[in-house]
């Protein structure tokens, strides 16, 4: 890759600190946001208040994976052709959280007279929402990839777990105050809470729109979708270990088909109220945060291959805590587990992704490619998990096809090639 600047900007030690701090503002900002409309314990609970059965609760997170990991091949070809990335990225961004905006006045006007309109309104705003996410995604990796370097984002997203989580035991107590009552926070609440989530998401954000990217000489070897698709084959074909990574990978996607349908099963059999609700949310915030600590100074120190196996082994563990869950704390524990294991999964499944790209310029290609091939398992693993929530009118025989199929992904994830090595 050649530079077009003699010094370029991003280069020096100071711009690779300041676009540290930029990333970690946001990377603080959206867990503790994107956490006031949780897909695995707000929503789930908005929409069975509303009269959603358990194949629509898993319909949501579904659409909104297939949304967020699909649409990013689109954007690959005209990424590569950009000097810099931060300005698409910043404005997607942007459109990202007003998406979710229309959440807080629809609660309001809707949920009390109008259950279903207000469901159509939840999956038309996390449609859109998903839709500029998936457009984003390269862009974002592009810009990480590009402006910190790769001994440093362990910690960045490490650092950011550490923030949120101190963070996040204010947000468990804001939320317990917002969805207490006898109306269990329906629907001034949930409103507030989207209105809140927002906030934070859309404050967090800006510093992106400012981050000191170095300038790349632009590409046409992608412009067109053939050759991209040629790519696409080839990188397939020829690399071996990042084609391991990613079985391992789809595995643990299809493992999630419980997520959505963990709190509803607390809600049924311990009586979880909104209170307990909220406690499990930030219980979430603050183990996958604080674990994110954890899981990126062991990724940047022994690589990301250990995570990946130990992320898929934790996986294993949380449907069967909740197939022995009893009580309130035990299901305390269920979420703690979960949040766990999906922050490492998450960290070192992306960070995983920029190491096999071996350059900034490959970075678009082999996030798209990885995002496609687990779009469908993804999408397909929560209505899955739905089906068989409602087949056998219970949630046990979903958790333990999860055990199962986190099993596979530990036992894939092992044969994988660590690309440090």
């Amino acid at each position: 890759m050649r530079v077009l600047e003699t010094t370029p900007a991003g280069s020096t030690r100071p711009d690779r600190i300041y676009n540290f701090i930029s990333c970690l503002v946001d990377a603080i900002g959206f867990p503790l946001g994107i956490a006031f409309f949780s897909a695995s314990t707000i929503l789930p609970i908005l929409l069975r208040r509303l009269g959603a059965d358990d194949i629509l609760i898993g319909c949501l997170p579904a659409l909104a994976n297939l949304l967020t990991f699909l649409p990013g091949f689109l954007v690959v070809g005209y990424l590569n052709r950009c000097r810099r990335v931060r300005g698409y990225l910043f404005w997607v961004a942007l459109g990202e959280r007003f998406c979710l905006l229309p959440l807080a006045p629809l609660t309001m006007a809707w949920g009390l007279i109008h259950p279903k309109w207000l469901i159509a309104g939840i999956f038309a705003c996390i449609t859109g929402h998903t839709i500029f996410m998936g457009l984003n995604q390269p862009a974002y990796w592009v810009a990480v990839g590009k402006t910190v370097p790769a001994h440093w984002r362990g910690r960045l997203f490490g650092f950011a777990g550490g923030i949120a989580g101190v963070l996040s035991i204010g947000l468990e107590r804001l939320m317990s105050r917002l969805l207490g009552g006898v109306d269990g926070g329906f629907p001034h609440g949930f409103s507030r809470c989207f209105l809140i989530g927002f906030a934070i998401l859309f404050v967090s954000v800006l510093p992106l729109g400012a981050l000191r990217e170095p300038v790349f000489e632009p590409s046409t070897a992608t412009e067109e979708p053939s050759r991209f698709r040629h790519q696409m084959v080839e990188v397939w074909q020829s690399n071996k270990g990042f084609r391991r990574f990613l079985y391992g990978f789809i595995a643990f996607q299809f493992a999630t088909l419980a997520a959505p349908f963990y709190i509803l099963d607390a809600a049924q059999r311990v009586m979880a109220t909104a209170n307990v609700i909220a406690g499990f949310t930030g219980t979430m915030v603050f183990v996958s945060t604080i674990g994110g600590l954890a899981w990126g100074a062991w990724a940047d120190r022994r690589g990301n291959k250990e995570v990946l196996v130990w992320s898929s082994i934790l996986a294993v563990a949380a449907p069967i805590a909740a197939i022995m869950a009893g009580n309130t704390v035990t299901f305390y524990a269920v979420f703690a587990i979960l949040a766990l294991s999906s922050a490492g999964n998450s960290l070192s499944g992306y960070n995983i992704v920029m190491e096999f790209a071996a350059d900034a310029r490959q970075i678009p290609l082999y996030t798209a490619i990885a995002n496609a091939v687990t779009a469908v398992p993804r999408a397909v693993a929560p209505v899955l998990g739905g089906l068989l929530a409602s087949a056998t009118h219970g949630y046990a025989c979903g958790f333990v096809t999860s055990a199962v199929l986190a099993v596979t992904s530990a036992i894939l994830s092992t044969r994988m090639i660590e690309p440090r090595k």
